[in-house]
C-alpha cells in the first residue's frame, strides 16, 4: 500500500470485565436500616482506605441495598477488607464484599504492547504501519514489515521504529537493516518498471526489547471492525506457497481494520503500484464483501485458516474491499531464511 499519512492518535479504551459474584454472597439483599447518609460516609471511608489495600478492585455505594460494596480479587483480600472495616467502625451488616476479576485497560492494536507481537501499530517518521511478524535471522532478533514502511522503498536507510508512537514511548524498538533494492529487467518485470517479489524489509530489534516470535494479536472476530485485543494467536507453522488456491480464505490483522478475512481471487499476479514505477511480481489478491483493508494496515501478517503464517499485506484498492499480499516464500527468497516460531 502506498504510504498514507494517518493521524498519530493513540486510542486507549477503558473497560472492565464482568463482575463474578461468589456463589454465596456475604450479605443478603435486604435493605439495611442505617441512614443512607451514614452509609455514604462509610463508602467514602472505604473507598479512600480500602482501595489502598492490595488486590482490591472497586468500592461502591449500592443504593438498592443501602450497603457499601467492595470488590476484591480473592479471599485473602476479602479478609483484609473486613479487618479494615472493623477498625474503621463500619458495621459488617453495612458491608458487602464481592469477589471479581481485576479491571484493566482493554488494549487495542494501536496501544503499546509488550512483548511486541505481529499485527500491532508501529510508527516511523510521519507514518504509521503494522508490525508483520517477529523472526530471527541467524542470531539477529528482528521483525518484518513492508519495504514501503521505511524512509524510502528499497535499499537500507536505517529507518527507526517506535511502538505505538514516538510520542507515547520515546524509546525506539528497532532499526531497518535489510531491504533489497528494486531493479529492472528481472524475469517477469514489466518494461519500464522496477520490481521485486516481496514488499518486505527487516528491522533489527534493539537490545532489551521484548517480543514473542510466532505470535500475533487477535481481536474478537473477523470483519467486525474491533481493534480490541482479546487474545493472541500462535502460528501452527509456515505456509511457503507462492501460488494459493482460488476461493481459499485468508486472514490478516492490522492496526487500522483489525482482524479481517476474504477469499483469494488471483494468485501469482504481477501488480503495478499506483503513482509509482514499482511492480510487485507473483503477489496474491484477496477480496471481501466489505472493507478488509485500510491505510496503516501495511505490513499486516497474513495467515491461513490452518493458522499458518503465509505472508504480509502491502496494498489494497481505494474502497478497501481488496488486499494484496506478498507470500512468505517470496519474502524468504529475498531476505533469506527466517526463524518465525
Amino acid at each position: 500500500m502506498k504510504r498514507c499519512a494517518v493521524p498519530l492518535v493513540l486510542v486507549v479504551v477503558a473497560a472492565c470485565h464482568d463482575a463474578t459474584p461468589p456463589a454465596a454472597p456475604e450479605s443478603s439483599a435486604r435493605v439495611t436500616a442505617y441512614a443512607p447518609q451514614q452509609v455514604e460516609r462509610w463508602f467514602d471511608l472505604m473507598a479512600r482506605e480500602g482501595l489502598a489495600l492490595p488486590a482490591t478492585v472497586l468500592a461502591d455505594y449500592d443504593e438498592q441495598t443501602n450497603r457499601v460494596v467492595v470488590g476484591v480479587e480473592h479471599a485473602a483480600a476479602a479478609a483484609s477488607v473486613r479487618s479494615l472495616a472493623a477498625r474503621l467502625g463500619v458495621p459488617a451488616a453495612a458491608l458487602e464484599i464481592r469477589q471479581m476479576e481485576p479491571i484493566t485497560y482493554a488494549a487495542t492494536l494501536r496501544d503499546r504492547i509488550d512483548p511486541r507481537v505481529g499485527g500491532i501499530q508501529i510508527h516511523f517518521g510521519n507514518f504509521l504501519c503494522t508490525l508483520g511478524f517477529n523472526a530471527t535471522d541467524g542470531t539477529e532478533n528482528s521483525f518484518i514489515t513492508n519495504s514501503h514502511c521505511t524512509k524510502r522503498q528499497g535499499g537500507v536507510q536505517g529507518t527507526v521504529y517506535y511502538q505505538p508512537l514516538q510520542s507515547v514511548d520515546g524509546a525506539s524498538i528497532g532499526t531497518e537493516v535489510e531491504d533489497p533494492v528494486y531493479v529492472r529487467g528481472i524475469p517477469g518485470c514489466p518494461r519500464g518498471k522496477a520490481c521485486r517479489r516481496s514488499d518486505a524489509s527487516r528491522a533489527l530489534y534493539n537490545a532489551g526489547v521484548n517480543f514473542d516470535r510466532g505470535r500475533i494479536a487477535q481481536t474478537s472476530g473477523p470483519n467486525t471492525g474491533s481493534l480490541e485485543i482479546t487474545g493472541f494467536l500462535d502460528f501452527a507453522g509456515e505456509d511457503l506457497r507462492d501460488v494459493f488456491t482460488i476461493g481459499e480464505t485468508i486472514n490478516k490483522v492490522g492496526r487500522t481494520t483489525g482482524w479481517t478475512q476474504g477469499q483469494v481471487s488471483a494468485t501469482c499476479a504481477t501488480v503495478n503500484v499506483s503513482r509509482s514505477r514499482i511492480s510487485q511480481i507473483c503477489q496474491t489478491i484477496v477480496e471481501g464483501d466489505a472493507q478488509i483493508v485500510g491505510a496503516g494496515d501495511s505490513g499486516s501478517p497474513i495467515y491461513t485458516t490452518a493458522h499458518r503464517l503465509a505472508g504480509i499485506l502491502w496494498g489494497g484498492n481505494s474502497s478497501g474491499t481488496l488486499l494484496v499480499f506478498s507470500p512468505l516464500k517470496n519474502i524468504e527468497d529475498e531476505l533469506g531464511a527466517l526463524e518465525t516460531q
